[in-house]
């Protein structure tokens, strides 16, 4: 087989080209090799393979039934290995992004509560892969349990606004990275903020919303942070396109 028949991004990028055409049966079969085979020739893929790779599956299975069911079939094949105690922590990602990728969070949900029982070790390993969708359920009795400690939550995040943050600024680009990277934690915040709000820890949710804003060291992007997560304010992205694309943060 040629090198450009073993390249996972070209696959990849050709299954979206197919998809555009209308050629759905060929669309698949390369976003099936690409999920099969793509960490063997890289394996710093596998970002890639559980995240836009699975979104452009989830879109195809939208209007080609086939794909739909391929991807089913996927997500219970990592499903049966974790229910037969055969799983692994690969397993358990690869359901809850497939899950994620079809909006539906209750499965991985339920997934986890079995694992609980089943392999607690694996389920507590996961908790913070697990946790966004769990709160996208709506279980806000299951995320307080698996969140214990909202405060570190929030400041993970924050590092990761951060990081971003500082790693824009190297590259010197005036695409709209860091606007961004603002609604991400906004959005992030705000979750965990609506749990608690959820089992009635106002106060809670008063002090963090302020903690949320007060761990940003950056000024600007502190402000605009603490603005954004005013209850009411408007999203930083509307349908994709950032409120303020010329802004510059120092």
């Amino acid at each position: 087989m040629s090198d450009e028949l073993n390249n996972p991004m070209e696959r990849l990028v050709t299954a979206r080209e197919l998809a555009d055409q209308g050629q759905y049966d060929a669309a698949l079969e390369e976003l099936v090799w690409f999920y099969e085979h793509a960490l063997e020739h890289d394996p710093s893929l596998a970002g890639v393979r559980r995240s836009y790779a699975l979104a452009d599956w989830a879109v195809l299975a939208e209007a080609h039934p086939p794909a739909a069911a391929a991807l089913e079939a996927a997500r219970e094949r990592s499903a049966a290995r974790l229910a037969a105690g055969q799983g692994t922590r690969d397993d358990l990602l690869d359901a809850v992004s497939i899950d994620h990728a079809l909006d539906q969070p209750a499965r991985t949900r339920d997934l986890f509560l079995a694992l609980e029982s089943t392999a607690p070790a694996l389920a507590a390993s996961c908790i913070r892969v697990v946790l966004p969708q769990v709160i996208a359920a709506g279980d806000a009795e299951l995320a307080e349990r698996l969140m214990p400690n909202p405060d570190d939550n929030i400041r993970q995040h924050a590092d990761y606004l951060m990081d971003a943050f500082r790693e824009r600024r190297k590259r010197f680009t005036a695409a709209p990275s860091i606007p961004a990277e603002i609604h991400n934690y906004v959005q992030d915040v705000n979750a965990i903020l609506d749990v608690l709000a959820a089992r009635g820890r106002q106060a809670d949710v008063r002090r963090l919303r302020e903690l949320a804003a007060d761990v940003i060291p950056a000024t600007t992007l502190r402000r605009e942070v603490r603005a954004a997560l005013v209850p009411g304010a408007p999203a930083w992205f509307e349908r994709g396109v950032p409120r303020r694309r010329n802004e510059r943060f120092s």
